[in-house]
């Protein structure tokens, strides 16, 4: 729980944290597992009772996170926002957390940030309920042939099937891999494997050195997996593997006796946060995520103050909730319905009411009419708001050939340039159409998300959910761009993984193979990034105390300067290249903001221009420079065709 929660906080001081949700479900799998098939050999095994166990352990807990976290969201998130955790927590209480973040939850390129919903976090609760409802099914169809040598074989494979089916299901769907239990099962049979050994042979030992090895080895394997592993990654899938065997070689020597790095793990602090540590995972992300929504990111003196807080909520709810809903000694019918069913549906009926009462005209809140209430003289339109604009995920046919993705003069013919590059070549769309229309020549507009315009393989800058999406689309992308005499090229230069020289050298690679075939390539530099900018910043004050919303001002960042200096450098020494910048534009005295002196917004978030301002901007640069001297050159191809 801890390297989830210092993940959480700040993933920087350990990139692979996250893989503490599988070390649960390791725990969870040789615990759950070991009830069961004790109970089974006893022949006192009831399916009413494991559930009435698992309803006291879990339900009060999560039904209180559930609540506060609707009744925050109604108080503090703005109506779609808050929408969307009121369906959310409808599902979080049918056990199907996961498959709503899978379904439902908006993975647009400007989607809101998954780190600002508050109850993403259950996702992994669904997943754990899912187990508990088929895992028993299981064993109680299987009764004590669990104890058959074949069983530990047939449930190996099976684990091992999951963990695989992680790596190759990865590329069609990264979501399904990380929140359903088809590829989640072998991190919980993991446990469930070792359970049944240690049930199966109750006698068995280790000596004290193989115990201290085995130890060692899986301290290693998961300390191996929080430092080196990280979001990049194809996660879960065979890298699950290391550090859920580690979790089991762990609890393996604990079971047969001390050793120093079991010492550690019994340090009565860590004991401690450990009896707590349910609840502390349950309430740390709701309170980091209404932060984010107001404030954005944390900073490391907030991160000390979140830390503390998680832990001391935490423990609150385990001794105010926890401990004394455990004690409780019903029949396992009134368990189930009084300590789960009836709070669920009144908070979920709550909850379904919040999603459609506004569908039935009913007024539910205040914050409805936020959107009125605040100051917002100009609408932020993002650059996929517009038919005219070809970027996608997954480049289409319909993409590449569109009539509606040509912009520029008024001209016979097939255009003589192609804008290429992600999203932030979507938003020079206005800037490069006025341009086009003053000079004369028109171009086809060709962007995918997440993808840089790379004549190498991706892999290396391009994350590995959007890696397959990527690799097809650039393919596609560079047979089209084969067919232009001049190319344009932008993308978030100083924003894709790896090393920064590595990612710029892979671009001047492409940029030459470009000019080798005889295209002539305008490369446009990347605009400033403001980092703490929220468009919705005037709405989210009416209930955010002491958020600032006035129009942000800083200098260009050193990282956006660094990377555009190199391709200005790149042209310079280039023959057929030319370098373009908007910064001179959008940052007079090189003081940078994200609205206009009007107070119209230029940025649509942190690093793109809306599209009204790009427009705009282009007709700033025509009206002062005519056709800026990079165009030129697709200007004068233009008059000889």
């Amino acid at each position: 729980m801890l390297s989830v929660l210092i993940y959480h906080l700040n993933s920087a001081l350990l990139p692979g944290g996250f893989v503490g949700v599988d070390i649960f479900f390791v725990i969870s799998g040789f615990l759950i597992s070991g009830i069961i098939f004790t109970a089974l050999d006893r022949g006192t095994f009831s399916i009413l009772d494991f559930y009435r166990r698992r309803v006291q352990r879990i339900a009060p807990a999560m039904l209180v996170v559930v609540a506060f976290s609707l009744a925050a969201a109604q108080l503090l998130m703005l109506p779609e926002d808050a929408g969307r955790v009121a369906k959310s927590a409808v599902f979080s209480l049918a056990s199907l957390a996961n498959v709503y973040f899978w379904q439902y939850k908006d993975g647009g390129y400007f989607a809101q940030d998954g780190r600002e919903d508050p109850l993403l976090h259950l996702w992994s609760l669904g997943v754990e309920e899912q187990f508990y409802i088929a895992w028993p099914l299981t064993l109680m169809a299987v009764g004590r042939r669990w104890r058959s040598p074949y069983f530990p074989v047939v449930a190996t494979v099976v684990a091992l099937t999951s963990f695989v089916l992680g790596d190759l299901l990865f590329a069609w769907d990264p979501s399904f891999v990380y929140y359903l239990p088809a590829t989640r099962a072998g991190e919980l049979l993991v446990g469930a494997i070792l359970s049944a050994w240690l049930c199966r042979n109750p006698t068995w030992s280790l000596a004290r050195l193989p115990t201290t090895a085995t130890a060692a080895f899986g301290a290693i394997l998961v300390l191996g997996a929080l430092a080196f592993y990280n979001e990049s990654n194809v996660f879960p899938g065979v890298r699950a593997i290391a550090p859920t065997v580690g979790t089991a070689m762990l609890i393996l020597a604990g079971h047969h006796g001390q050793s120093g790095a079991l010492r550690v793990l019994v340090w009565r602090p860590l004991v401690a946060v450990g009896l707590a540590s349910y609840s502390v995972y349950l309430w740390h992300w709701p309170l980091l995520a209404f932060y984010r929504y107001g404030y954005g990111e944390v900073s490391a003196r907030a991160a000390w103050v979140f830390f503390f807080l998680a832990l001391a909520a935490g423990w609150l709810s385990y001794v105010l909730v926890e401990r004394p809903t455990r004690a409780i000694r019903l029949s396992p019918w009134r368990t189930i319905v009084a300590g789960y069913v009836l709070p669920a549906a009144v908070v979920g009926g709550f909850g379904l009411l919040l999603v459609y009462g506004p569908r039935l005209g009913l007024p539910m809140r205040a914050a409805n009419y936020l959107e009125q209430l605040a100051d917002l003289r100009f609408k932020a339109q993002s650059a996929l708001e517009f038919d005219y604009v070809c970027q996608g995920q997954r480049l289409t046919d319909h993409d590449l050939t569109s009539p509606d993705c040509v912009l520029g003069a008024d001209t016979p013919g097939e255009p003589q340039a192609v804008l290429w590059g992600d999203s932030n070549a979507s938003h020079y769309i206005g800037v490069v159409a006025r341009i086009a229309e003053r000079a004369g020549f028109r171009f086809r507009n060709l962007e995918i998300g997440s993808c840089p315009p790379l004549a190498v393989d991706p892999a290396p800058f391009v994350d590995a959910d959007r890696l397959a999406d990527c690799r097809r689309s650039l393919q596609m992308a560079r047979t089209v761009v084969e067919g232009f005499p001049a190319v344009i090229i932008s993308a978030s230069w100083s924003g894709y993984r790896d090393s920064p020289d590595r990612f710029l050298s892979s671009v001047a690679e492409t940029v030459r193979g470009l000019v080798s075939r005889g295209k002539y390539v305008v490369i446009m530099g990347k605009v400033p990034v403001f980092p703490q900018f929220d468009r919705r910043c005037a709405q989210k004050a009416l209930t955010f105390p002491f958020l600032a919303c006035a129009p942000l001002t800083m200098k260009p960042n050193p990282e956006v300067l660094a990377a555009n200096s190199f391709l200005r450098q790149l042209a310079e020494r280039t023959a057929n290249v030319a370098y373009f910048d908007v910064t001179p534009y959008t940052c007079p005295n090189e003081r940078c903001s994200t609205a206009w002196g009007d107070g119209e917004p230029m940025y649509y978030n942190r690093s793109h221009l809306t599209m009204a301002a790009s427009w705009r901007l282009g007709d700033e640069i025509v009206g002062r420079a005519g056709v800026p001297h990079p165009f030129s050159a697709i200007a004068r191809e233009a008059e000889g065709r």
